[in-house]
């Protein structure tokens, strides 16, 4: 992996954990929260600068980042913080109304998804251009691939495809590769090949390099010129595409059907190096593509992330009193646990990847 790959991956982290967190301290600023630091990474600090309120560091491990608002109920701080002590009440986190603290704490994935918005939007004007789906029709075959192997051709296309008792007939190339992730045994297919239908099988093979299964073969691109104001059109399209396919992914790791497809910090370095060789474009879509994806997995309602913060706020609204502030931290802790053994597991699925396990 080359030095460029590896600064592309910071910087990708970078940007994405700095839009983030920028959106918690500006919306706590506005409502007159103090906020005491704001840090990009975590551990030993490198760099720190002292603002007109706020100390802005940059820190050693760049995985993660934090604003340290007063009165977050989350551990962090007790009154005895030496800091916290000079904060008048009416400037904390916990002095304020409900809506406020729940918007303060979901900036940060409307962030999130205004940066995806905006890379989507800027992708296409610098374009001029909208790619359609392609259709899962052949434009040519790979030597030595499953496609060769099943005697597909030139402009042949693929009308259904069948495996584990389940049917799809794709409108596109996507919906067949979905697909095909959810079921890389043998698959039995229809192909339409010159106005004639024939039934064949054929086997998904693992490709190290994307990451997922494949069928061996090329789909063609079409491109639709597009006026400049449809821009705007093309990346909502975009970001609701990529909310809606993050949203159905979630779905199947959370039934437990595409555990094996869960990507960690080394399988996103993997994807980023990769994605940084295929030019500039190929790059942003990449950011804007994981900044929806950290925007969704922060609204997941467990209390170590955004989400779960604001079900407690709700939780407490309806309930009208507080919860027990041991119990939040204790359910906080064990859900960073909980975190941690996914983010093990994810990076054990990259390691298998790598090594063709």
């Amino acid at each position: 992996m080359s030095i460029l790959g590896i600064i592309a991956f910071i910087v990708l982290l970078s940007v994405i954990i700095v839009v983030h967190e920028l959106g918690h301290m500006l919306v706590a600023k506005h409502f007159g929260v103090y906020c005491h630091e704001f840090s990009l990474g975590m551990g030993p600090v490198l760099y720190q600068k002292k603002g007109k309120e706020t100390t802005y560091s940059i820190r050693a491990i760049p995985f993660g980042g934090y604003v340290l608002m007063a009165g977050e109920e989350d551990g962090s701080q007790d009154d005895e913080t030496e800091w916290l002590k000079e904060v008048p009440e009416n400037r904390k986190l916990t002095s304020k109304p409900t809506y406020q603290k729940a918007l303060v704490m979901l900036a940060g994935v409307i962030m999130n998804f205004l940066l995806a918005w905006v890379i989507f939007i800027g992708i296409s004007l610098a374009n001029g251009y909208r790619q359609s789906d392609p259709l899962p029709v052949v434009y040519e075959v790979i030597e030595n691939s499953p496609a060769s192997e099943a005697g597909l051709q030139k402009d042949d296309e693929i009308i259904s495809a069948r495996a584990d008792g389940e049917e799809i007939k794709p409108e596109t190339q996507y919906d067949l590769l979905k697909f095909v992730q959810l079921h890389h045994d043998t698959l039995e297919i229809t192909v339409s090949r010159d106005g004639q239908e024939f039934e064949t099988t054929i086997t998904p093979e693992y490709d190290k390099e994307s990451q997922g299964y494949t069928l061996g073969y090329i789909v063609a691109a079409y491109l639709e010129p597009i006026p400049w104001y449809m821009s705007f059109v093309e990346g909502t399209k975009d970001l609701w595409d990529s909310t809606v396919e993050i949203y159905q992914s979630l779905g199947l790791l959370l039934s437990g059907q595409a555990l094996d497809q869960l990507s960690g910090p080394v399988g996103i370095l993997n994807v980023t190096a990769r994605t940084a060789e295929l030019g500039l474009n190929a790059y942003l879509s990449l950011v804007g593509l994981i900044s929806v994806n950290v925007g969704i997995f922060n609204l997941i309602p467990i209390p170590a992330l955004d989400g779960g913060r604001v079900l407690v706020l709700l939780i407490e609204k309806i309930l009208r009193r507080k919860i027990n502030t041991a119990l939040v931290e204790n359910v906080i802790m064990i859900s960073f646990v909980l975190l941690l053994g996914l983010m093990i597991f994810a990076t054990y699925n990259d390691i298998l990847r790598l090594v063709g396990m």
